[in-house]
């Protein structure tokens, strides 16, 4: 009777508590490494980084889904980035020990005035991966590169890689259990998101492609952007940034670097040393960085204040294949989250709620299509009427109504191939039905590239879109605005986003 009591009393618990529903999905970050024949020139070396997701479509648990960069390091064209999605199909070819991948990759880039056309890049690959631990394997296979929007880049070759395997977690709300069991919260890891600037300086090489570059009253170079940092360990953390110039005559500028840093904590967790080493792409703006690689090195003081970080990093950016080298400084602020990670082997569990609360994330990819009127460009072109880029949206909801939103777009058709930018804004919902909603959008940002001319690079954008939400994982939405330069430019087109938000809703540890 006593045993029966203790049953009942639990179950009314567990029925007025807030459970979530937890889905861990198989991921893995897929780097790789290419040489693309061009014509008339050395090939251009590149290197690629994405994150690929598998068994979004539960029937389909061997495709995946992800987003990919691609990046010049050698050759001729420093500033060469594209952006873009990639699928396909991993299976088994023995034991679980050797693989086949293929896939396909379409995104949109190019920079320093390659035969990239509009910047439509299509990459088929067919690769063989073998596991060399539990959770990495190396690969090798064949890749083609075209870029088919009027561009003369096509080459097929080979590729070698690397993945290193992780989970993506997606937590939703829920009070149905069912033959469930109910998990208390246990593991977590580290996720620090900021708002990142970078001033380079004090130049000992460079910086422009032009007589009389390596003048000491050549002014600063100001980048805007935001890093992300995933700790491996209490202090050890791998790192991605990336940023585009706003300042300093070089707009169409970009950095995109990944490394790994270190955090030293002192004075009871107030205070921490950072050590970072990075290495990428950078290039774009006539900065002479050779065939685009970049490397730096830093070392930085933070402070904490509650859940946030503002931290200031002094260090030095080199272009080992190109006549660049100067001091810069790294200020970046921004919050930490300690997400859960479900450490068996369940796909689905639920997770009780103590000491975590639900955070609302989204990502989402789309179309924006720039309408432009009768204005020309630095080449003195008229703008096209229409042209389009892909974009890529990260947003932190602070509550039903408002959020914090991380952007960027590359052109990949018309005439602008080589044209970027990033944004950082807040987004602002009206709620209009359960699955209907209108917003309003403000963003500030930094783009160029492809003779469109911006002023010193940087603009704004304000919109108003609505929202249809087709399911509890994901959405459609349209926005309209307009992006304005923030001094002397002339690109003043209306935008019109169309694309897909995915709800990636996190378990946050109190």
């Amino acid at each position: 009777m006593k045993q029966f009591f203790w049953i009942t009393i639990l179950s009314i618990q567990l029925g007025f508590s807030q459970n979530y529903l937890v889905e861990k999905l198989p991921s893995r970050v897929r780097l790789s490494g290419e040489s693309i024949h061009m014509d008339g020139e050395p090939d251009m070396g590149f290197l690629g980084i994405g994150y690929e997701v598998f068994g979004l479509a539960q029937k389909f648990p061997n495709w995946y889904f992800g987003v990919n960069t691609y990046s010049a390091l050698t050759g001729m064209r420093s500033g060469f980035f594209v952006f873009g999605v990639s699928t396909g199909i991993h299976k088994p070819l023995y034991k679980n020990k050797l693989f086949y991948d293929a896939g396909l990759f379409l995104g949109g880039g190019g920079g320093s005035a390659a035969p990239d056309g509009g910047g439509f890049m299509v990459r088929p690959h067919l690769d063989l991966e073998a596991k060399i631990s539990k959770i990495m394997a190396i690969r090798l296979g064949i890749t083609g590169v075209d870029f088919s929007d009027g561009g003369a880049i096509t080459s097929l070759h080979a590729n070698l890689g690397l993945t290193m395997d992780v989970d993506t977690y997606f937590s939703r709300n829920t009070n149905f259990i069912n033959d469930k069991i109910v998990q208390k919260p246990s593991g977590f890891y580290k996720l620090n998101a900021s708002m990142l600037s970078t001033t380079l300086f004090n130049f000992s090489k460079g910086p422009l492609k032009t007589t009389g570059a390596n003048s000491a009253d050549f002014p600063a170079i100001s980048l805007i952007g935001f890093e992300l940092n995933r700790f491996l360990t209490e202090h050890l953390y791998a790192t991605v940034e990336l940023g585009g110039a706003y300042k300093g005559g070089v707009d169409g500028f970009m950095m995109y670097l990944s490394g790994l840093g270190y955090e030293l904590p002192f004075l009871k967790n107030h205070f921490v040393l950072d050590f970072r080493a990075l290495i990428g792409g950078a290039g774009g703006g006539a900065v002479e960085f050779g065939g685009g690689l970049a490397t730096q090195f830093e070392v930085g003081l933070g402070v904490h204040i509650k859940d946030y970080l503002l931290k200031v990093n002094l260090g030095k950016t080199y272009a080992p294949n190109g006549e660049f080298e100067s001091n810069q400084v790294d200020i970046s602020l921004g919050r930490s989250f300690k997400l859960y990670k479900n450490q068996s082997d369940l796909r689905e569990g639920v997770v009780a709620e103590e000491d975590v609360t639900l955070e609302e994330f989204n990502f989402s990819t789309y179309n924006r299509a720039y309408v432009s009127g009768s204005k020309r460009d630095k080449s003195g072109r008229l703008y096209d009427k229409v042209f389009n880029l892909i974009g890529f949206e990260v947003e932190k909801k602070f509550n039903q109504n408002l959020g914090l939103v991380a952007a960027t777009v590359w052109a990949y058709q018309g005439n602008y191939g080589a044209y970027a930018e990033g944004w950082l804004g807040m987004q602002y919902y009206i709620p209009l039905h359960k699955t209907w909603s209108l917003s309003t959008k403000g963003m500030i940002g930094a783009g160029g590239g492809g003779d469109i001319n911006l002023g010193n690079g940087l603009a704004f954008q304000y919109g108003l879109g609505i929202e249809k939400k087709v399911n509890k994982r994901c959405g459609i939405f349209l926005n309209v605005g307009q992006v304005r330069p923030v001094q002397n430019g002339n690109f003043t087109p209306v935008l019109v986003d169309l694309g897909l938000k995915l709800n990636i809703n996190q378990l946050v540890k109190n």
